[in-house]
């Protein structure tokens, strides 16, 4: 798709129902672009990232909102994700839901990627986006940052959730009430001109359940989103497969090898020789599945060590705490305690 990465048409619909609301002619505007706007109803269509930048341009100029891409976030209801959405529901924990929406990102576009940096009792929630055209990257990291509040407040069931603070990577506005408008939205303090773009919180903001949780939809969810990833181009496989099974069985007996390929309609000799051609196997999927459940629960809770083991089917606790060493270079213990790197 290029360098710039694409998006859908899902996800266009906010920047162009903020530009209607402004008086804007979306379809002058989706023309400049080299757009039809016709193919909006096509739901499989893919914009690519360099007419999308184009679009926004032309959508922000035309409307003559400075906060552009702050206020399109307004327009983004819950339902834009679809199956995503419905996915993170079936997480136990928000900071469970932010890790199940980003593997699935690509459905609504791949024009950023997402990093969730926990150390000690904080959280950073960062958007790295492909774009470096402004000033349509500001509006582009602004509509995203607000957008994710907006959705995290709906999944929480809290629409007076808010982080402790906003960092924006670019100048803030001199007009009091255009300064005004970041509090309404973020309800905290925003700082401008920092290192990086991020939603800054205490992590037990992360560990909060989504509302109306449903853990036995997650296999079938995540099993159509892996589908709907291979219609677009992007490449599912077998080892992810086996993790959708794996994933969906945690919290309860985990199914073991032979049980597995027989899900997926293989022989186990097929399953492992298939494994093997994409450069892993049964016992690595298996430990990075057990790894990734067991970050979450050390940092979300404070259930004992034994119960996590003993939830993610260990033989015992130093069973669990060998291999999460080795895994990690730190013990169960120093990682709940926030001695991780920062990209963990």
């Amino acid at each position: 798709m290029g360098p710039l990465g694409f998006v859908s048409a899902t996800g266009l619909r906010a920047y162009l129902a903020a530009a209607r609301a402004a008086g804007v002619d979306n379809a002058g505007a989706l023309t400049a672009a080299g757009l039809d706007p016709r193919a909006l109803d096509l739901p499989d269509l893919h914009v690519p990232g360099d007419r999308f930048e184009v679009l926004i341009a032309e959508l922000a100029d035309r409307s003559g909102d400075p906060l552009f891409g702050l206020h399109a976030s307004e327009y983004l209801p819950p339902g834009v994700f679809n199956v995503l959405g419905h996915i993170a529901l079936s997480a136990s924990t928000l900071l469970e839901a932010l890790a199940k929406v980003a593997r699935y990102e690509k459905r609504v576009g791949d024009l950023g990627s997402v990093e969730t940096r926990l150390r000690g009792n904080e959280s950073r929630i960062l958007w790295h986006p492909r774009c470096n055209r402004q000033p349509v990257r500001r509006h582009l990291v602004e509509a995203v940052f607000a957008g994710w509040l907006r959705y995290t407040r709906w999944l929480a069931d809290d629409q007076a959730l808010n982080p402790e603070r906003v960092w924006f990577e670019h100048a803030g506005p001199s007009d009091p009430q255009q300064a005004r408008e970041y509090q309404r939205l973020f309800g905290c303090p925003v700082d401008f001109n920092q290192p990086y773009s991020a939603l800054i919180g205490d992590r037990d903001m992360l560990a909060r359940p989504p509302r109306r949780p449903e853990p036995h939809q997650l296999g079938p969810l995540e099993e159509h989103a892996a589908r709907h990833l291979g219609t677009l181009g992007i490449a599912t496989s077998l080892s992810l497969r086996v993790r959708h099974h794996l994933q969906a069985a945690l919290g309860g007996p985990l199914p073991d090898r032979d049980q597995v390929a027989h899900a997926l309609r293989f022989n186990t000799r097929t399953l492992h020789r298939h494994l093997v051609a994409e450069g892993t196997g049964w016992r690595e999927i298996l430990d990075s599945v057990r790894l990734e459940r067991a970050k979450a629960r050390l940092l979300e809770s404070r259930c004992p060590q034994a119960e996590i083991a003993a939830d993610l089917g260990y033989a015992d606790i130093r069973c669990f705490q060998r291999s999460f060493k080795r895994h990690t270079g730190v013990t169960p213990g120093q990682y709940r305690r926030g001695m991780d790197s920062d990209g963990e």
